[in-house]
């Protein structure tokens, strides 16, 4: 069979049907797809055909042949003429961006939802979804979430219309995130425990902000670096204690909280504040010990 399956997407008051083509059907040589954009076109009669035995009563606006996660071709069903071959969408405007990985699923909550190529409106359309359709999402980025389809296609859709299903670890993961910001600002008092004290010490922080989510950490610095799993620096995650030695000599005296992009929140000395630090920069990178999680 030329294709492998197919499905309806609503639009506009009637359907996209979107034909997914199977690689493997002796119809398709190599030399099919050494010529993709010229031999989509030769697939008008088995589309024609295809169209009459499954939706003679529906009202069809195109057909979309898909061939792994691109678009190869698309006819515009009520003018039916020939299948049109697709250029690539992508444009040389459109730039890189930073993306954090995710690893859950999420609930549609908007009546229809676009899904674009990309995490911005100013990328394509390859997708709608409907109010209560669940998906993966593997990233985020700039207000968008990414997002793996039924399919195998990946896509990114706004996050303000995608309910994530969170953990009880990830729920409290975010309690202890969100109240380190909170506390941005707070000033830095040696042996302070608590807003109420006018402040804190940097293990004095770590402390109340774990408190907040449900943990009791140590004390005191090298004492917290002995909770909780060991975790690289090359697997840190929001929530994640950074430890430091501010002396150079090897013993723990420092202690932060990782937000995640290579920033933590800490209380770091007299006379300074709770404040946001990169953590990439040589100073910090040469002080680095070890990291520790604790909600896991």
């Amino acid at each position: 069979m030329w294709y492998e399956n197919y499905k309806l997407v609503k639009e506009n008051g009637g359907y996209v049907v979107e034909i997914y083509i199977n690689p493997n059907d002796s119809e398709f040589s190599d030399e099919f797809f050494k010529n993709l954009r010229e031999n989509v076109l030769d697939l008008d009669d088995e589309i024609k055909e295809f169209m009459k035995e499954k939706f003679p009563d529906i009202k069809i606006n195109s057909v979309k042949l898909v061939l792994g996660a691109l678009v190869i071709g698309s006819i515009p069903f009520l003018h039916h003429t020939k299948a049109q071959a697709v250029e690539n969408t992508t444009t040389s405007s459109q730039v890189s961006y930073a993306e954090t990985s995710l690893n859950t699923t999420g609930v549609v909550t908007a009546t229809q939802l676009n899904v674009r190529t990309g995490p911005s409106t100013s990328y394509s359309i390859m997708h709608l979804l409907w109010q209560g359709n669940r998906v993966k999402v593997i990233g985020e980025s700039q207000g968008f979430y990414k997002i793996m389809l039924s399919d195998g296609r990946i896509g990114w859709v706004s996050k303000t219309y995608l309910n994530l299903d969170i953990s009880e670890a990830q729920r409290k993961i975010n309690i202890v995130v969100s109240t380190a910001k909170s506390l941005l600002g707070t000033p830095y008092v040696w042996g302070g425990e608590s807003p109420s004290e006018g402040g804190f010490d940097c293990s004095g922080f770590t402390q109340y902000v774990y408190k907040t989510a449900g943990y009791s950490l140590n004390r005191i610095s090298s004492e917290q670096a002995t909770q909780g799993i060991y975790v690289s620096k090359t697997n840190l995650q929001p929530g994640d204690l950074l430890f430091f030695s501010l002396a150079g000599d090897g013993r723990i005296s420092h202690v932060g909280i990782y937000i995640g992009d290579g920033k933590m929140i800490h209380s770091p000395k007299t006379g300074d504040v709770v404040k946001t630090t990169d953590i990439t920069t040589s100073y910090w990178q040469s002080h680095y010990i070890t990291a520790r999680r604790i909600i896991y």
